[in-house]
């Protein structure tokens, strides 16, 4: 048996030192019919030359030099260079682990319209809530779809996954240029949403992704003031999603909910937990818009509580006990001065 053919798209940003480990692990008992799309988004280091230096050692890869437009821009930009029959996506500061190519054979044998497959990350284990084996359609995912949207990571990102390319051209599916952040969050919904319960989802037994979340550059280790707006931007569609599988209401409101609650919690996280500038005013904004979510603002007070270092929690649950976000974005840059 063996594979159709597979296009593998890396955006390549400031990747010089560590694009040559994603691309050989790409490469490593890689099928001949494969072809890998390093697409360079107008990097101002030394990835540019790299890339073109790695497609002189083989003629599976194929760059494309863009102007600096983000990891949507350049995904789509490797969407629209793609022949592939398959597709998967591989940011250029992970790597694919051994195994994968062989491990494909037998569930893309059967054309289901996404393949998952296990992945792990430099920060610990991460475990796909999902069984394995072959659902007959989103809906068949069951009570692991929450999982795999809110706590596992499977959903909210590109990799790890599998997509077959014929339903990415029908479905004219690209990622959101105006997205900075979640962007493989919304992709993804609108990709199970245009399957209309109709194509199958496949998971795959094994672990083949590994994901470099401590790097410096790592998105949640930044600071950085967006996501609620983006948790507001996506909801609409996770709302359609959700109603298209019939659930039940309430069934629907709470995963809704959830997903607005955890949006705060990441803002809350990289507020307090990030160094970076971003002024008082901005700061104040932000923590007030967590406040006045409800349950947002009673879980945070749960794990306020449950904190080991109760002394170092003490600003924050006097801030948020009594809403007081002016407090809470004082301290935080005051607490970024002096450590």
């Amino acid at each position: 048996m063996s594979l159709p053919s597979i296009s593998v798209i890396v955006p390549c940003y400031r990747a010089e030192q560590t694009l040559e480990r994603a691309v050989h692990s790409v490469l490593r008992d890689a099928p001949e019919n494969l072809e890998l799309l390093l697409v360079e988004d107008g990097s101002p280091d030394g990835t540019g030359a790299l890339c073109d230096t790695l497609a002189g050692q083989d003629a599976r890869i194929k760059v494309f030099h863009r102007p600096n437009g983000g990891a949507s821009a350049a995904r789509n930009t490797g969407l629209e260079n793609a022949r592939g029959d398959w597709v998967l996506f591989v940011d250029a500061d992970d790597e694919l682990l051994p195994g994968l190519w062989q491990a494909l054979e037998v569930p893309l044998a059967d054309s289901p319209a996404l393949v998952l497959f296990g992945m792990t990350r430099a920060s610990g284990p991460a475990p796909c809530p999902l069984a394995p084996g072959q659902y007959p359609n989103t809906a068949a995912l069951g009570q692991a779809l929450r999982p795999l949207l809110f706590e596992s990571g499977y959903l909210a990102a590109p990799y790890a996954k599998v997509f077959r390319a014929d339903l990415l051209r029908r479905g004219k599916l690209r990622f959101d240029e105006g997205l900075k952040i979640n962007e493989d969050v919304l992709f993804n919904i609108d990709f199970l949403l245009f399957l209309q319960n109709s194509s199958a989802i496949y998971c795959l037994p094994g672990v083949y992704y590994k994901q470099n979340d401590l790097l410096s550059g790592s998105l949640s280790r930044r600071l950085r003031g967006d996501l609620l707006d983006t948790e507001v931007y996506i909801r609409p569609s996770l709302a359609r999603l959700l109603q298209s599988l019939s659930l039940p209401p309430e069934t629907c409101q709470a995963m809704l909910q959830e997903s607005e609650v955890r949006a705060a919690l990441n803002q809350y996280g990289l507020l307090t937990g990030c160094k970076g500038q971003m002024s008082y005013a901005r700061r104040r904004a932000l923590f007030a818009r967590i406040l006045a979510c409800v349950p947002a603002r009673a879980a945070l007070t749960g794990q306020l509580r449950a904190d080991p270092n109760r002394l170092l929690a003490l600003p924050y649950r006097f801030g948020v006990a009594f809403g007081l976000p002016g407090f809470l974005a004082a301290y935080t840059l005051l607490k970024n001065r002096l450590l």
